[in-house]
């Protein structure tokens, strides 16, 4: 008895769906690779710049600040400062600064690594500071012939430079800290902090990273990955954490309570027998330290360390030690006393934001997840609740995803991410595995419990964010493929 022939609808579905899965694996790939899609909310135009430099991005310390009293925009180029001509009325901050041009310097002083890589002549770099007009332009009002970070107080009075140039005056031995500019008439005039900004914190001045809390509070670590700070080998030596009630006016170093750190013996005990560890880790491996005040009188710090290694004969190091030191600091007597530690291991805090509310999120890191994961913070049991993880555009794929750039706003979180797809063997067959890289960036309006992708160019196309108003800038383009003089918003609330 000769078998019945499968139902045509049947039939056809099977054929169907036999061809829709490999076309929509490669629409998946596809559409990660050159980011098509995503959502353009609340779309806007905000203003735009008289010269495409102006808004020149680079990995660090370029984009738009949004702050109470104005709205700001650095952008940087490589090029020197007298390639260009100095518009009419744009302030010459080399002049204010003072500073020896760099082919007049004696040997420097290699205040660490960065700063002496900085000092002994890398390429060329300008600076070109502006502030949003009533007019609706950028209007350049300051330029700087090196690297510098634009940092402003929470109420924008204050804006503060910090630059990459060596302070001037006779080259007398002295570890002193990089020029740092400040300017309390938004950018009109100009003046040198003879004292430098919490300069024991780092003497590399764009490298300080300052975390301000209220109107004049702020925050500072020192650079451990270079020998600025040890993270406190004894109770009451230097933690490398520094604090100013005053805008950088004074400075109080925050005495440890224990270690902070601990070294590869430590990270080696943690992982299998046998495996390498390379060159990669040094004594501490790589380091990341957080700060958030929560109140007049109570504050917490996070020091999170990654060791890496990998298979005995392994070209890479693939597999990651975590751990995070935590502890509690209250304010005493006038001092801030940091209470026991707590040390975890298998976590590390990859990012932590704090709103102007108040509420705490942190980005973390844990070896047996691919994609980071969201938390917020208890801030009575300093504990952290998973909210969800860093999205992927290759989802529903299986990948890793990492962090560009991280905000968070008053309702909402904004991710810059990379994410990597790895190719099955079975569909690419060779020694070393093959990988699909993308960018997206990514909003939550749920603290990371789901994302929805924006119309944003990954890597460098986020110009900033405004945490008042969760707000996103964004660039058609950067200078060198674009020559757009637009820098447009979505309103993400």
């Amino acid at each position: 008895m000769a078998r019945p022939s499968p139902p045509m609808p049947l039939l056809a579905a099977a054929l169907l769906v036999a061809g829709a899965i490999p076309l929509g694996f490669i629409w998946i790939l596809t559409s990660a690779k050159f980011e098509i899609g995503g959502a353009s909310p609340g779309e806007s135009t905000v203003g735009k710049v008289e010269n495409i430099d102006q808004r020149a991005m680079e990995q660090f310390c370029t984009g738009v600040r949004a702050t109470p009293a104005g709205t700001w925009l650095v952008g940087r180029r490589e090029v020197g400062r007298d390639e260009q001509a100095l518009p009419e009325g744009v302030i010459d901050l080399d002049l204010v600064a003072a500073a020896q041009p760099r082919e007049e310097e004696s040997e420097p002083h290699l205040f660490n690594f960065l700063n002496g890589m900085l000092l002994s002549g890398g390429d060329p770099e300008t600076t070109y500071v502006s502030r949003l007009g009533a007019d609706g332009v950028f209007h350049e009002v300051a330029r700087l012939g090196e690297t510098a970070c634009l940092e402003v107080t929470p109420d924008g009075s204050s804006v503060f430079l910090l630059t990459g140039l060596r302070r001037p005056g006779k080259d007398n031995g002295q570890r002193e800290q990089t020029v740092v500019l400040r300017s309390d008439d938004q950018g009109k005039s100009w003046r040198r902090l003879e004292e430098g900004f919490m300069a024991e914190a780092n003497r590399l001045g764009w490298a300080l990273a300052p975390r301000f809390h209220g109107k004049d509070e702020v925050w500072v670590w020192g650079d451990f990955e270079y020998g600025g700070a040890d993270g406190g080998r004894e109770p009451g030596q230097p933690s490398g954490l520094f604090y100013s009630p005053d805008r950088g006016a004074s400075v109080e170093s925050i005495a440890t309570s224990a270690p902070l750190l601990v070294d590869l013996a430590y990270a080696r005990e943690l992982a299998p027998n046998g495996v390498s560890w390379g060159d990669y880790n040094g004594k501490h491996g790589q380091i990341k330290a957080h700060v958030a005040q929560l109140d007049a009188e109570r504050a917490a710090i996070w020091v999170s360390q990654t060791f890496r290694y990998g298979p005995p004969e392994g070209r890479y190091l693939t597999s990651s030690v975590l751990v995070t030191t935590q502890a509690e600091l209250r304010r005493e007597g006038g001092r801030w006393q940091m209470g026991a530690i707590r040390r975890t291991d298998g976590v590390a805090v990859e990012r932590l934001e704090q709103n102007m509310d108040g509420r705490v999120i942190a980005v973390l890191d844990h070896p047996d997840e691919s994609r980071s994961l969201i938390a917020e913070l208890d801030r009575e049991a300093l504990e952290w609740k998973i909210t969800g993880k860093l999205p992927s555009p290759f989802w529903p794929l299986p990948s890793s995803s990492g962090l560009r750039e991280f905000y968070m706003g008053r309702n909402v979180l904004l991710a810059n991410t990379m994410n990597h797809y790895e190719v099955p063997l079975w569909l690419y067959p060779d020694e070393e595995p093959a990988s699909v890289s993308a960018n997206a960036v990514y909003y939550s309006d749920d603290w990371g419990s789901s994302w929805r992708r924006l119309d944003i160019a990954g890597y460098l196309g986020v110009l900033g964010f405004d945490e008042a108003h969760d707000r996103v800038f964004w660039a058609r383009g950067n200078w060198y493929d674009s020559r757009d003089l637009g820098v447009q918003a979505y309103d993400l609330n």
